[in-house]
């Protein structure tokens, strides 16, 4: 036995060592270095930016933008004036005014449609160059300036944006609208500043890519690319190929990553161990294993993938049916949507969802995609949006949920837990190594796990996570800071504190000790939204009337039945 213990006691400080080595290359100065470069550069690009001297230079500025917007969403500039022109606008200056916002709200409503879209826009300028050019009006809202704002927001519009509405800074310094104004301007600012960095990563991933070996590797380098780019087709309709590219080039990936996803449960320990110096022996034992041998393992599961959504949206928005079914039948094959045979249904032991099923109606806007719905306001909104909207107009308090804030939860709940033992945070060393290892991170720390959670069902719950906030200030961990989601910051915020005050503290500690015994399984598939009304409390998964219930959701739904905590399936028709 003696020779065992001395290869275990080798085998301990090789790994070690190279945990060291790893340790020197890892940019260790945290979230807070973070957010220090972001200062800087915000600082550096205020400097930088110029004002227009008058308000005819910013006005010939923003005609500027004006035409390359309309070039990017597939416009001629000309074919728009005239557009605009066969309105016969009056000519008598107030009426002319609200004429223009009566037809800016008119044609921004059917903006899917571009030609709309580039319209409300052209008259949105026209609009903010009337009241630009007639100082001695007092007036009431700034429509134009304002649709201008939430179309232009993109890294070739931001700067004649700001130059626009720095002009109304100068031009309406007594307007009632001049708070709003400047707080506006600084946002501007922010995100613009934002986007710039956004696009530096943006850029430092095309290069990571072509160096990714592993399709793990290239498949989270992806999500991150598809996540700019949604962001850029948003405000400039030419990145939609770009776009469409990449989210196929991870479907090609996807079952080659769902088995290096799984490769904890598909290989041994003593085979992990082998594959640590020699990892291309891993990928050669996971070319020969087949993917069905994957799906039917106990703990199977499909995190999300951004490139699955993101087509769907495309194709749905374009009506696009072959490319659907194509889609819709590999999200079937590899277990993301739930479209199985009803002779395979019948043998999985669930439960009857519909007995916590509800339907509301929602006023259709006539708009595929992710806008199906309209407001109270008469804005087009999504399901989710419309459900938010349909239940605060009933007085219940709407509190957003899903994976991001338990996963969040969860890390400030056990955080000493979590990171006992580890190094100070930073990117790269931000979670401890098993935690994505299915039962292995809860078993690992079991006695204080247990012994945590004991505590937080008899916890002053604000108290306690407020305490857990400031601990985690100055870290950086992916379990907070998900993507572009600062879940610590939502943590503070209103809604939440409002959330930790009225929720049963048991019921809180129920939720995330489940994610605590299987972190890789149970993140996934929360409910979206919490509500609360005069003390009653319940959970909501929100979907679409013929939309499916993923098995994830399906397994937390079943848990909360079993578990007595309200919940219900909203269904938006």
């Amino acid at each position: 036995m003696w020779y065992i213990v001395l290869i275990a006691i080798i085998f301990y400080f090789l790994i070690k060592n190279k945990r060291s080595s790893k340790i020197k290359v890892v940019d260790n100065s945290g979230w807070e270095e973070v957010k220090k470069q972001k200062t800087q550069s915000l600082k550096a690009l205020r400097k930088s930016f110029k004002p227009s001297p008058d308000i005819e230079t910013a006005i010939a500025q923003a005609s500027s933008t004006l035409a390359l917007f309309h070039k990017n969403h597939g416009q001629s500039s000309n074919s728009i004036i005239v557009a605009v022109k066969s309105l016969n606008l009056p000519d008598e200056l107030v009426k002319r005014e609200a004429v223009l916002r009566k037809e800016i709200n008119r044609f921004y409503k059917q903006r899917v449609d571009l030609k709309s879209k580039a319209i409300a826009i052209q008259l949105s300028f026209e609009h903010a160059k009337l009241q630009l050019q007639n100082l001695e009006h007092n007036w009431k809202s700034f429509t134009g300036l304002q649709k201008l704002q939430s179309n232009w927001k993109a890294e070739e519009y931001f700067n004649d944006l700001l130059v626009l509405m720095k002009a109304y800074q100068n031009a309406f310094p007594n307007s009632s609208n001049i708070g709003k104004l400047l707080a506006d301007i600084e946002r501007m600012f922010e995100l613009w500043n934002s986007q710039n960095i956004a696009k530096n990563n943006y850029e430092a991933q095309i290069l990571s890519y072509k160096t990714a070996k592993s399709p793990s590797d290239k498949h989270f380098v992806i999500f991150s690319i598809i996540e700019y780019l949604e962001r850029r087709y948003k405000f400039n309709p030419i990145y939609k190929n770009e776009l469409i590219d990449w989210c196929l080039k991870d479907i090609n990936l996807y079952k080659k990553f769902l088995k290096e996803f799984h490769d904890h449960e598909l290989f041994s320990i003593d085979q992990q161990m082998e594959f640590y110096d020699d990892p291309s022996l891993k990928q050669k034992k996971l070319d020969i294993i087949s993917f069905e041998r994957v799906k039917k393992l106990k703990n199977y599961m499909v995190p999300r993938l951004n490139s699955y959504d993101v087509l769907n949206d495309i194709y749905e928005t374009e009506k696009n049916e072959n490319q659907l079914q194509w889609l819709q039948k590999i999200g079937s094959h590899i277990g993301y949507i739930d479209d199985v045979p009803e002779v395979i249904k019948k043998t999985k032991p669930i439960f009857d969802y519909k007995t916590i099923t509800q339907e509301i109606e929602i006023p259709k806007s006539g708009k595929k995609g992710k806008l199906a719905f309209l407001d109270s306001n008469g804005e087009p909104c999504s399901t989710e949006g419309a459900f938010m909207n349909y239940t605060e107009q009933k007085g219940w308090n709407v509190m957003r949920a899903e994976v991001s804030f338990w996963q969040a939860m969860f890390c400030l709940a056990f955080w000493d837990e979590i990171f006992k033992g580890m190094n100070p945070l930073s990117q790269g060393q931000d979670i401890p190594h098993d935690l994505f290892r299915g039962e292995d991170f809860y078993l690992n720390r079991q006695q204080d796990i247990d012994s945590r959670y004991m505590q937080l069902k008899q916890s002053n719950l604000p108290e306690f996570i407020n305490q857990q906030i400031k601990k985690a200030e100055g870290s950086w961990t992916r379990l907070i800071y998900n993507g572009d989601q600062d879940m610590l910051t939502y943590s503070k915020s209103d809604i939440v504190q409002d959330f930790i005050k009225i929720v049963n503290p048991k019921t809180f500690a129920k939720f995330v000790y489940r994610i605590a015994q299987n972190p890789n399984e149970n993140r996934s598939g929360a409910p979206d939204f919490v509500i609360w009304n005069d003390g009653n409390l319940k959970m909501v998964e929100v979907k679409k009337i013929r939309e499916q219930i993923r098995e994830s959701q399906m397994s937390w739904l079943s848990w909360m039945v079993n578990e007595n905590i309200p919940v219900e399936i909203v269904r938006v028709k």
